[in-house]
């Protein structure tokens, strides 16, 4: 057999618009590679719930692939460390001379990435990496002095400037294959391999590229108009529910950006036009895109550091006995308990409360951003370094953003503006409605706790 190419699938678990699958089935017959890295992934943070899915996603794919005659190999490399060692060892069992992969940017994932290309030029086989997981690749827009972007509005205009006719035409599942034959190594069990991860589920979470695509249908037809006006609804089924799936790759960005330009007219506007509803929607994904870069700019946020270096100074307060109520959504303000009551219940949490509970963490609370960072990529089914990074320093003033600390989000006034009536409290929370007396009083006065921060920020 010639020309055989073995397919590294990380977080771009789909068929449809996925650079490195279509590219290597163009040149040959295609093998899919996915290693378990569950050692790692406890390393860092990531949820269970969010494991569960993406066994739940392999599954789909596993089943997509066959329908291609494309084999799916599941095989365990506990830390990124083992991945060199197993790419290189299935690609010469299988007598592969070249794998495929898109890229990812956090800065563990980039140095594996440089060990397994090593390895792989020092035994002979090639190796080629796309950028299937974001639309315009990092390193492409820079400012006029040739810096990268750190703050999003300009960012969004160069990045509209930038698309080319690439980004209307998102890839289509690749041709079936004819069957691989000839004497050919046994793929081990898939099932087998699986067994390492956690089965855990969630009902509001099917799995899968149909899934993903009939969520994004859903949206364009019923939600897209009204996204502006309620998106910061809690209570209101606005937003598309596709984050996890975008998360661990079931669709593309481009597919979402493509679909939503056409129920736009083929409009992409800075700002909103006739349908700011899918003009704010794109404006989402161009911030996914903007954490992404930078992720890719900056890789000291993948160490534990703050974006804005002088930020790492700051002393922040030692309290875990209000770090655990904020855990348990036992603040006493409602809104706030009500969003981490969520998280834990679902492992999704409405994007306008990731930004109410973060700030009340970090500013009410002064307690170190990167403990709630923590904390939510053990929690979330759609945790993704670059965007729950860039959520929380946005949140905690120490990332990229062009008002500086004194944004504080009064909760109260949050409840009042967003959940007026109180429909999303109540859901969460319903010692609030059913008997306020055992509902506990605020751990902290939102009057004093703001002029502490201001203080606590200004004098650092």
């Amino acid at each position: 057999m010639t020309n055989l190419s073995l397919v590294w699938f990380r977080n771009d678990l789909r068929t449809a618009d996925n650079p490195a699958l279509f590219e290597a089935a163009e040149r040959g017959s295609v093998i899919g590679v996915f290693l378990v890295a569950d050692e790692q992934w406890q390393a860092h943070d990531v949820a269970p719930i969010r494991i569960g899915f993406l066994r739940s996603t392999l599954c789909q794919l596993r089943a997509r692939l066959q329908a291609l005659n494309i084999p799916l190999l599941v095989q365990r490399a506990p830390r990124f460390s083992d991945a060199a060692g197993s790419i290189v060892r299935l690609a010469q069992a299988f007598r592969a001379d070249r794998v495929f992969c898109n890229a990812e940017y956090p800065l563990n994932e980039v140095r594996r990435d440089r060990a397994v290309y090593q390895a792989c030029r020092d035994n002979g086989i090639a190796l080629e990496r796309f950028h299937g997981g974001v639309i315009v690749p990092p390193g492409s827009l820079r400012t006029t002095e040739g810096k990268p972007y750190t703050v999003f509005t300009p960012f969004k205009r160069r990045w509209l400037d930038t698309l080319s006719t690439d980004a209307w035409h998102p890839l289509p599942v690749p041709r079936s294959q004819q069957p691989l034959t000839g004497s050919l190594p046994e793929i081990p069990s898939f099932e087998a391999a699986l067994q390492c991860l956690p089965a855990v589920a969630h009902s509001d979470w099917p799995a899968g590229e149909a899934e993903a695509d009939r969520r994004l249908q859903t949206f364009l037809k019923q939600r897209a108009q009204d996204y502006q006006q309620l998106r910061d609804f809690p209570a209101a089924p606005a937003t598309s529910q596709l984050s996890a799936y975008l998360s661990i790759g079931a669709i593309s960005a481009r597919a979402c950006l493509t679909a939503a330009r056409r129920s736009n007219d083929n409009q992409l506007n800075a700002r909103p036009g006739k349908r700011p509803g899918l003009d704010s929607w794109i404006s989402e994904l161009i911030w996914r895109e903007f954490y992404r870069h930078v992720c890719a700019d900056f890789p000291h946020i993948s160490t534990g550091a703050a974006f804005r270096r002088e930020t790492d100074a700051l002393q922040w307060r030692q309290n875990p006995d209000q770090f655990e109520r904020w855990c348990a959504g036992r603040t006493g303000y409602p809104l706030v308990d009500a969003g981490m009551r969520q998280l834990a219940a679902t492992g999704w949490m409405h994007n306008r409360l990731r930004m109410v509970t973060a700030m009340f963490l970090s500013k009410h609370l002064l307690l170190d951003w990167r403990k709630g960072e923590r904390h939510f990529m053990r929690s979330l089914i759609d945790g993704d370094f670059a965007a729950n990074n860039g959520g929380w320093q946005w949140s905690a003033s120490t990332g990229t953003d062009a008002a500086p600390y004194f944004r504080i989000f009064n909760p109260s006034s949050q409840q009042k503006k967003f959940d007026p009536d109180a429909e999303f409290i109540r859901r969460w929370v319903p010692e609030f409605a059913d008997d306020s007396s055992s509902y506990p009083e605020p751990i902290v006065d939102h009057a004093a706790a703001r002029k502490r921060a201001l203080a606590f920020f200004k004098r650092s």
